[in-house]
C-alpha cells in the first residue's frame, strides 16, 4: 500500500498536468519551456546535490560497479531492441522508433521521482552514476537509430555525446572524488532547485499526455506488445539476470526499477525532427505512462519479495 500510495501521488501530479492543459492553464508554449527547464537546469542541479557524498572507498566502489553494471544493460537492452522487429512485423518508419523505446526508459522525468518517492533521495547518488550511458547515448546514437530509417539523417560528433546532465554528472563525480564540499548556501540553492524536478516533471508529462489525440493512440497491436516488454518483460528479464548473479539490495532493486519505467518522452520529439513515425512514437509514450502506474507497483511488490 506505501508503495502504491507514492506511485499514486506522482500520478495525481500527472492528472494535474493534464487537467492544466485540457483547461488551457498551461499552454504549449510553456510545456516546451518547462521542459527544456528541467532538462538544462533543474535535472542537472538534481544529479548534482545528489552527488554531494562524502567521499569514502566503499561508496567509490559501488558507484563503479553500478556505473559497469549500467553499461552492461544497456547492451542487453541494445541487443533486444535489434532483434526485436525480427519477432513482431513493423513498419520500417516505426521500427527506430519501437527500438529506442525498448532501449530508452523515461529516467529524467520519471525516473529520478520513482527512485527518490520509493528508495530515498540516499539512492539518487546510485541513480545518477546508472544514469550516465542513457545521457551519453539518448541524443547520439539513440537518435542515429531512430534517424537512420526517417527522413532526416544523424551525424555524430564529440557534441552529441555532451549535455547539461552529462557535465552536471562528471563535475559532481570530480567533486565527490575529490571530497570537495559546496558551500552551504550554493549547495542549498543547487538543492532546491534540482527539488523541482519531480513534481514539475509529472506535471510536464500530464500536458504532454493531454496533447495526443487518444482516437489516434489505440489502434495497433504492436504499440501494445512493444509497452508490455518494456515495462514488464524488460525488468523482469534484468531483474532474474541481476539475481542469478548474486546482486542483491540496491544495486538490484536501482536497475530493475529503472527497466521498468516507461518510454522516454523524448522519443516523441526525437521521432519528429528526424521524420520517423512520430504519432507511433508519441503513442508508445502516452500508452506506457498510463500503464505503468499499475506496472510499477507490481515490479516493486514482486521485488520486496525477493
Amino acid at each position: 500500500m506505501q508503495v502504491f500510495n507514492q506511485v499514486l501521488v506522482l500520478f495525481l501530479l500527472i492528472l494535474i498536468g493534464y487537467g492544466g492543459r485540457k483547461t488551457q492553464t498551461i499552454e504549449d508554449a510553456a510545456v516546451g519551456h518547462f521542459s527544456r527547464f528541467i532538462l538544462h537546469i533543474s535535472l542537472p542541479a538534481l544529479i548534482l546535490a545528489s552527488l554531494q557524498r562524502p567521499f569514502s572507498q566503499e561508496l567509490l566502489q559501488e558507484a563503479l560497479i553500478t556505473l559497469a553494471l549500467s553499461f552492461a544493460l544497456y547492451g542487453l537492452y541494445f541487443l533486444v531492441a535489434v532483434l526485436y522487429p525480427l519477432a513482431i512485423p513493423l513498419f520500417p518508419q516505426e521500427r527506430g522508433v519501437h527500438r529506442y523505446a525498448l532501449i530508452f526508459s523515461n529516467v529524467g522525468f520519471m525516473g529520478f521521482p520513482v527512485v527518490e518517492a520509493l528508495l530515498g533521495q540516499g539512492a539518487l547518488f546510485h541513480l545518477a552514476i546508472f544514469n550516465i550511458p542513457f545521457n551519453v547515448l539518448a541524443f547520439s546514437i539513440g537518435a542515429w537509430l531512430i534517424a537512420r530509417e526517417g527522413k532526416r539523417q544523424v551525424v555524430l560528433s564529440w557534441k552529441t555525446f555532451v549535455n547539461p546532465s552529462v557535465v552536471a554528472t562528471l563535475l559532481g563525480f570530480l567533486l565527490f572524488v575529490g571530497s570537495v564540499k559546496l558551500p552551504e548556501s550554493l549547495y542549498r540553492t543547487i538543492k532546491m532547485t534540482g527539488d523541482i524536478t519531480s513534481p514539475l516533471s509529472m506535471i510536464v508529462i500530464g500536458a504532454i499526455l493531454a496533447r495526443m489525440d487518444v482516437r489516434k493512440i489505440v489502434g495497433r497491436w504492436q504499440y501494445y506488445v512493444t509497452v508490455l516488454v518494456r515495462l514488464l518483460g524488460l525488468p523482469a528479464l534484468v531483474g532474474a539476470l541481476l539475481y542469478a548473479v548474486g546482486l542483491r539490495g540496491l544495486l538490484w532493486v536501482l536497475p530493475t526499477i529503472i527497466t521498468a519505467m516507461p518510454v522516454a518522452a523524448n522519443t516523441s520529439i526525437l521521432a519528429d525532427v528526424y521524420g520517423a513515425d512520430a504519432e507511433c512514437a508519441s503513442s508508445l509514450v502516452f500508452l506506457s505512462t498510463l500503464f505503468c502506474v499499475g506496472t510499477i507497483p507490481l515490479v516493486v511488490l514482486f521485488g520486496l519479495r525477493l
